[in-house]
């Protein structure tokens, strides 16, 4: 178990990085949807939460965003100035599918997923199975959906296009 949490730890940055990446498409994408390998392509955009962390331990400074979308211009510039997203939430819409959620960067864990338009659990209803087989469905699309994006990012990010054609664009987009 030792190691687990020693790999999670050693990682951590790519889910940091991930998630400053999907921030980045999702503002620079404009209104044209997002492709995901072996999936329809999405419309992605970054919610109204957001923690961005730098360093660890006693070290660690913390800065939580909340509010409308003129407060990512004051994450941008935590991001500028060395914070990395650590936790975020997105919106994520694909056909009819529409999802909002959090995205913890450590562990790329889902939390909070609710789609806008999938029916709630109806009091008095009997069917309680076939709303768990819903919910069921819910994470299992989401979950390949940021698969996908996650594959999509780490052919980038291990590619020498990282360094001479995404963090040129990165760059330009957090002095925008």
């Amino acid at each position: 178990m030792r190691d687990l949490v020693e790999l999670l730890f050693a990682y951590r940055f790519l889910g940091r990085e991930f998630l400053a990446w999907l921030w980045f498409q999702s503002e620079t994408s404009g209104d044209e949807l997002i492709s995901v390998p072996e999936q329809e392509p999405v419309n992605l955009m970054v919610g109204d939460k957001m923690v961005l962390e730098t360093g660890d331990g006693e070290y660690r400074e913390t800065l939580v965003l909340q509010g409308s979308h003129s407060e990512h211009r004051e994450a941008r510039l935590g991001l500028v100035q060395g914070k990395l997203p650590e936790e975020m939430q997105l919106r994520l819409q694909r056909g009819q599918d529409e999802w909002q959620f959090t995205l913890k960067a450590a562990t790329l864990e889902i939390k909070g997923l609710k789609n806008k338009n999938a029916p709630g659990p109806q009091e008095g209803d009997d069917d309680q199975e076939g709303y768990f087989f819903d919910q069921m469905y819910q994470v299992e699309a989401v979950s390949a959906i940021l698969d996908g994006l996650f594959r999509s990012f780490l052919q980038i990010r291990l590619s020498p296009a990282w360094e001479e054609e995404e963090m040129p664009r990165l760059l330009d987009w957090l002095e925008a």
